[in-house]
């Protein structure tokens, strides 16, 4: 560590897609002595807005009494593209009585050998002004457990964990009107063949450990705890929720620290409250494999709610990582703070709302775009998003459907009715359209001939990032005896 810095100054250039530009320089008289110092700079607002703009910034400061300069960021041997952010006149994509955030990501606790994330006010701040209601703080077991100024050495006292849960009480507490910290662990566990897995669990005072892939014990790779031992210790009010169940495990993770997949068998398990099916951009190939596993655990009868999170380590704007240990990094746009995100049916931020919300399995993922789907009984009942609705066979039904997008994410180009038959093991889609509008709403009738559900995608073209999609958690159909 380098300390004492002497920070002078911030000068950011600045352009946006319409052919502004400008320079703004912030003086700095800041001496830096700490680990995880941060520091907020806001930009005089005076670009026109809605506008794609590039941020290109540079910090002077004194380092053992020389002059340095840093352009972006001072990682060896990545490219030091301009930042890229979209000035919104406009908030995020919301529907009533629906609040969004991002369900999996790591703050400064994830800290060991290869990652880091950013300061927990920080990212609190970045998720905030990103216009997200919630963001659950999911760092590793295996970092938790450890001392906080030794990544390497476990602490039977659990002082970083203890005092992370009151720093994050005390923040949702004195800043009410921000995004909301849901106190969180991504648990590392066995799965059926007893390789690591991880598992994001929230709001569970009890702290779980799990260091098979912490590459603290080398040659010994085994956690503590499988999915079924987790689930029997939780507390009551926690959710459980597979991560990244088919994104791909990289061969030297395979190797090393015995890192593997959520299978179909391990998704059946009974207590799991969801899958984070979503992570990051939706044009991934581990998205659609992740896609698939839900639904073929859809179609076996697990009632499994879907997850949307970015699996961000301090990447409020640019992914980098370590690709070889000691030896080079890399970069991509994708897993980016808010990039996926999770909507819940909540009227409030309060945690047991939230909770409640996430238990009773009213979830969508959504990289852009929202929806919403209910169902109505010939009786007038309607059902929601996560319930099951009880038919005779032969019901006419109603689907009312909603979708909405932005000008920032582009207009609705497909929306998706599918319909999933536990008898044939099979999903179709029953109805779709192409409107190329902003907003959405359709009445579809159908008749109920056999138990299963029914789900909505939506897709946009979104920004010029990644492409936006929709994903509902499924309203289930049983028939009556």
């Amino acid at each position: 560590n380098r300390w004492p810095v002497e920070l002078k100054s911030v000068t950011i250039n600045w352009e946006s897609d319409s052919g502004e530009s400008g320079q703004t320089t912030i003086p700095l008289t800041q001496m830096v002595n700490q680990l995880w110092f941060h520091l907020p700079l806001v930009l005089p607002d005076k670009i026109q807005r809605p506008a794609q703009i590039s941020i290109l910034p540079t910090l002077n400061f004194i380092l053992r009494g020389k002059a340095k300069r840093v352009t972006v960021d001072n990682y060896f041997g990545l490219t030091k593209k301009p930042l890229q952010t979209f000035l919104a006149n406009e908030s995020l994509p919301t529907q009533p009585g629906w609040i969004c955030g991002d369900v999996h990501l790591h703050t400064h606790l994830t800290s060991d050998q290869v990652e880091f994330g950013a300061p927990v006010e920080m990212t609190r701040h970045g998720a905030t002004v990103m216009g997200l209601d919630f963001v659950a703080t999911t760092d590793h077991s295996y970092d938790l457990d450890d001392y906080p100024t030794n990544y390497l050495k476990n602490d039977p006292a659990l002082e970083k964990w203890h005092e992370s849960r009151v720093q994050m009480r005390k923040l949702n507490q004195n800043q009410p009107e921000g995004c909301q910290l849901i106190p969180s662990e991504e648990i590392t566990i066995r799965n059926h063949g007893g390789h690591n897995v991880h598992l994001l669990h929230y709001n569970d005072p009890k702290f779980f450990p799990g260091s098979g892939d912490g590459a603290e014990r080398w040659l010994n790779t085994e956690s503590e705890h499988d999915l079924a031992s987790v689930l029997s210790e939780r507390s009551t009010s926690t959710i459980s929720v597979a991560a990244h169940p088919q994104y791909r495990v990289p061969f030297l993770h395979k190797l090393l620290i015995d890192r593997d997949e959520w299978s179909l068998e391990d998704l059946l398990g009974d207590g799991l409250n969801g899958a984070q099916v979503l992570s990051g951009t939706p044009e991934s190939a581990d998205f659609s494999r992740s896609r698939a596993v839900w639904i073929a655990a859809l179609l076996k009868g697990k009632k499994l709610a879907i997850y949307g999170g970015s699996d961000a380590h301090g990447n409020f704007n640019v992914f980098r990582q370590v690709k070889m240990p000691m030896i080079n990094l890399f970069q991509m746009d994708d897993q980016i703070l808010g990039q996926a995100r999770t909507i819940i049916a909540s009227n409030s931020t309060q945690m047991m709302d939230m909770m409640d919300a996430m238990a009773k399995r009213r979830t969508a993922a959504t990289t852009a775009p929202v929806g919403d789907i209910t169902l109505t009984l010939p009786t007038g009942e309607v059902v929601e998003i996560g319930d099951e609705a009880i038919c005779n066979s032969g019901d006419n039904i109603t689907l009312n459907i909603s979708g909405k997008s932005t000008t920032e994410f582009g207009p609705l180009i497909k929306i998706e009715l599918y319909q999933g038959v536990f008898e044939s093991q099979r999903e179709e889609v029953i109805w779709e359209s192409g409107s190329n509008k902003f907003e959405l709403q359709e009445s579809v009738r159908t008749e109920v001939t056999s138990a299963g559900y029914f789900r909505l995608e939506i897709k946009t073209p979104g920004n010029n990032r990644w492409p936006g999609i929709y994903l509902s958690t499924p309203i289930w159909v049983n028939l009556k005896p």
